[in-house]
């Protein structure tokens, strides 16, 4: 039996290798090549956000799990897998971490060039507003706090289920709003964290339309790093246009397909990896593999072993520079060295400008150096 493995989950094909000794085969595909024809004898396949599981890839073959080592599901079919009685496990909440320190590097980038950093404190007082209050939103949350921001959130589902689930998310110094015009006006930085969801009573596909975007207030900041769908580009562009805000955007409309108009806008533009950092990608693999062993030892009743070792030699304690979160210059200066998110940007532009540049995305995606891009905010 086969256990089809993507080849940018970092660590999952080498922790699983023992597993062979149980009549399993280990393979690896890249992303976008593969088709249903290589899923004959696959009983459990694991993917990265550029494979679009669905009943053409996967229907009559064998497959009976599918796993993503990512915290985004929109590129799975979930109503097909449920049909077929194919399980589903994700790896939700492996990179909130490395998306919240996108989110803070954008804002103390933003208040440089403001000219805010002349200040040890440049972001104390000033306005965050979080959409979407799940793993990363709370993250953010919680840092924005210790930057000493004010903290607005908005999450309609969250803010359905009660007052005792709002206020599990963010700390009670925080606000929550049942208006994403009212956030939006009175927030100095705004980051969305919602999934893409096209229809139901909370769809989020062009949720930031004109209208919404209208309400942006002058000199504010847009970060973007949730999907590709969630903002209306064309809104945005014109709003870059007619508005003097800032926008760091990590995730595209129609990847790998890029409106490179907009991305040469931006003050940070990059190819969808804010999660990328190196510890994101290893908890996408400890997740997969725990859900893998989970699955075959209980539903299919066969031995199944996990060198788990690997992923602790992996995950090994590194040096981390100790940060004042009142000096937020030295913050900055760490963060461009740890994530260099600016010379991503300054790659991405220049890949959007070659003869091939869907190609040049996906090959940015595959070959970004995950192991030099270690989390520091702790």
């Amino acid at each position: 039996m086969d256990i089809l493995i993507d080849e940018n989950i970092p660590f999952l094909a080498e922790a699983l290798r023992n597993s062979e000794e149980h009549g399993f085969a280990l393979k690896r595909f890249s992303g976008r090549s593969l088709t249903s024809e290589a899923l004959q004898n696959c009983l459990a396949l694991c993917v990265r956000s550029t494979t679009r599981v669905d009943a053409d890839l996967v229907q009559h073959t064998s497959v009976r799990f599918v796993g993503t080592a990512t915290s985004g599901s929109e590129h799975i079919d979930l109503d097909f897998l449920r049909g077929q009685g194919i399980f589903f496990r994700d790896a939700r909440g492996c990179n909130a971490n490395s998306v919240a320190e996108y989110v803070v590097f954008a804002m103390l980038l933003w208040a440089e060039k403001r000219g805010f950093m002349g200040y040890s404190e440049a972001l104390r007082g000033k306005t965050l507003g979080i959409i979407g209050l799940g793993h990363i939103g709370k993250r953010v949350a919680a840092l924005g706090e210790r930057l000493g921001m004010h903290v607005i959130g908005y999450d309609p589902p969250l803010l359905e289920i009660g007052t005792t689930a709002q206020r599990s998310m963010i700390t009670m110094k925080n606000t929550t709003t049942s208006s994403l015009h009212e956030l939006i006006s009175e927030a100095d930085c705004i980051t969305n964290h919602v999934p893409l969801t096209g229809t139901g009573k909370y769809a989020t596909a062009g949720m930031f339309d004109e209208e919404t975007l209208a309400h942006l207030r002058s000199e504010a900041l847009f970060i973007h790093a949730s999907r590709g769908g969630v903002v209306m580009e064309r809104a945005l562009e014109n709003a870059l246009k007619k508005k003097n805000i800032l926008a760091a955007l990590d995730v595209w409309e129609g990847e790998p397909s890029v409106n490179a108009t907009l991305a040469k806008r931006c003050m940070l533009a990059t190819p969808h990896i804010a999660g990328y950092s190196y510890e994101g990608k290893v908890n996408g693999s400890v997740i997969m593999a725990r859900e893998l062993e989970r699955f075959i030892t209980k539903v299919v009743g066969k031995p199944f072993t996990v060198d788990w070792s690997i992923f602790e030699r992996a995950l090994e304690q590194k040096t981390v520079p100790r940060l004042n979160y009142s000096n937020q210059a030295q913050m900055l200066h760490e963060l461009r060295i740890s994530r260099a998110l600016e010379q991503d940007t300054t790659s991405f532009l220049a890949a959007l400008d070659s003869d091939k540049p869907r190609e040049a995305f996906d090959n940015l995606r595959k070959n970004y150096p995950s192991s030099e891009r270690r989390e520091i905010l702790v």
